[in-house]
């Protein structure tokens, strides 16, 4: 590849990732029926044998201590906003205790200069825990030793491989080509030396795929189903309005598996592997009905992006450098309003397990404090 090809291939990157950031805000992208939570209640528990105080959300994951069963989900990376976004919430990470996602590695297959953001990221928050994130589309084409590359270049404790076959097909980059995703998968997990993460990006999964990956050794399935951002939607509206793809878009607009139907299927398909949770969760009351339904961790995106963009305004406003240097991390983030919203996830996760006497996650989990409403 010429310096030029690059320099052209690295323009439209970083337009894809401005897009989707600018567009993943809009409400006509939100998946406006939910999902499914609203027919899944918690049952009361008026005399729980405990003090609210004494309520644990720390959860282990591989010889390492979480202090919640939260994670930041994969959001965005390689472009001249990112830093910022991604610095506020790695800080907010950091302090928190929480797993953090990053955006899509891709551009790092090919281009070694995009790693600096997240040596600069990992530099000034030595302590925070990432995990990767690459497409089955790249690791198909790309061989172990260089996605291990990534993984040591991060010092990730996981790798997040994405499935994203609808938002591939309506992308206009997009590379939908997946023969042999399955038994590039196989490899990965056989040659990789972190946990391998299989998710979706708001289409969830069906029964029968959910088991086919359960025997390919993946530590877990992060099944982010339909219900809250639809990224078929935000790739229709980075195209032209009565364009193909747009239209396309709007066709599929309602496409996939509930966030719901999606860990009911989980929970019947892996045997070997666990189940994590994400897809339109809004509140830790989400967080808790999932947990109950057998999600080990929940993951949410837009709440924390809007938080995180609002919170880098802010900074700028206030006369941060990042006002002229949008590629700096040296600057100090107060990360308000995002620690707000991770605390109040939080809380509201507590209250829900005082108030179904589960003391811990392993009993909120295994006590059967849920049903579906009548």
């Amino acid at each position: 590849m010429t310096e030029i090809e690059r320099f052209e291939n690295s323009n439209i990157f970083e337009k894809r990732k401005q897009d989707h950031v600018r567009i993943a805000l809009d409400s006509r992208v939100q998946f406006e029926l939910g999902t499914g939570l609203n027919r899944v209640d918690l049952i009361h528990e008026a005399l729980p044998n405990f003090n609210f105080s004494e309520i644990s959300l720390r959860r282990n994951l591989w010889g390492q201590q979480f202090e919640a069963p939260f994670f930041i989900s994969s959001m965005t990376a390689g472009h001249p906003q990112s830093l910022a976004i991604n610095t506020t919430l790695a800080k907010a990470a950091a302090d928190k205790g929480w797993l953090m996602g990053v955006g899509s590695q891709r551009r790092e297959l090919r281009d070694p200069r995009a790693v600096a953001e997240w040596t600069q990221i990992r530099k000034k928050f030595p302590q925070v825990r990432l995990a990767g994130n690459l497409g089955l589309a790249q690791i198909i084409i790309t061989p172990v030793a260089q996605i291990q590359e990534l993984v040591d270049g991060l010092q990730a404790v996981a790798l997040f491989i994405h499935l994203n076959p609808l938002q591939e097909c309506l992308q206009p980059e997009g590379t939908p080509q997946f023969r042999g995703g399955a038994e590039a998968l196989a490899r990965l997990v056989d040659g990789l030396s972190v946990p391998v993460i299989v998710k979706e990006v708001g289409c969830g999964f069906s029964q029968a795929t959910l088991q086919r990956l359960d025997n390919m050794g993946l530590y877990a399935v992060d099944i982010s189903g339909k219900g809250g951002t639809h990224w078929g939607r935000i790739e229709g509206y980075r195209s032209q309005e009565g364009s193909p793809l747009f239209e396309a878009a709007q066709t599929f607009k309602d496409w996939g598996v509930s966030t719901t139907e999606s860990l009911i299927n989980a929970q019947e398909a892996l045997k070997k592997t666990k189940s994590w949770a994400s897809g339109g969760v809004r509140s830790g009351l989400d967080a808790g009905k999932l947990i109950a339904m057998g999600a080990e961790m929940v993951g949410l995106a837009k709440p924390f992006l809007e938080a995180a963009v609002q919170d880098v305004q802010q900074d700028v406003q206030a006369g941060s450098s990042l006002a002229t240097d949008s590629r700096s991390a040296d600057s100090i983030f107060t990360g308000s309003l995002l620690t707000e919203k991770m605390s109040l996830l939080e809380h509201e996760l507590k209250i829900a397990m005082f108030c179904t006497g589960c003391k811990d996650l392993q009993e909120l989990a295994t006590k059967r404090v849920w049903k579906w409403q009548t």
